[in-house]
């Protein structure tokens, strides 16, 4: 993907994060959430929830940049146990894959999600999952085009409904196309 390139986040980039986060979530979620959970969004809110997570051992970060290296989005994924009780084995959490717009429909996403998926594979996990909120459509057909399937119960964040998409072999997704 010679347009884009990417690498590891450090805690260094938090504030390149925490203002990216924002602008994606700006760009993404108008309509789909509260006008309240808008009003709350805070710079400092962001830095102060992605410097945490660079304290939690184990989260993978990682950045993409365009050709002029100008950072357009950012992936966060963790590993867990969580799906039937462990059974599974262990799993991959996505908990975020966001592009600026302006980055979006290049295939990036696509390059993302299997980058993710080979750092899971090639860190011993099995499968991966993640939620969304459940009218963002777009994203849902994304993760559908990338082969998710939908399971589990209707959840919420912020009184905004969400659905659960997982991946039960992470070396499928690593090699989709």
């Amino acid at each position: 993907m010679s347009e884009f390139s990417s690498r590891a986040a450090t805690e260094a980039d938090a504030q390149t994060l925490a203002a990216l986060n924002l602008a994606c979530w700006r760009e993404t979620y108008v309509g789909l959430l509260p006008a309240e959970t808008f009003a709350a969004l805070s710079l400092g809110e962001r830095l102060d929830h992605w410097r945490g997570v660079f304290q939690m051992k184990g989260d993978r970060v990682t950045l993409a940049m365009d050709a002029a290296g100008e950072t357009v989005g950012f992936t966060h994924w963790r590993a867990h146990e969580l799906a039937l009780g462990g059974r599974l084995g262990r799993g991959g959490e996505i908990c975020a894959i966001y592009l600026r717009r302006s980055a979006q429909r290049r295939g990036l996403g696509g390059w993302l999600m299997r980058l993710m998926a080979e750092e899971m594979r090639a860190s011993g996990l099995k499968w991966a999952s993640l939620v969304v909120l459940r009218e963002n459509l777009p994203a849902r057909r994304f993760y559908e085009a990338m082969g998710a399937r939908r399971f589990g119960h209707e959840l919420s964040w912020r009184s905004v409904p969400q659905v659960a998409y997982g991946w039960r072999d992470v070396g499928r997704l690593a090699a989709h196309q």
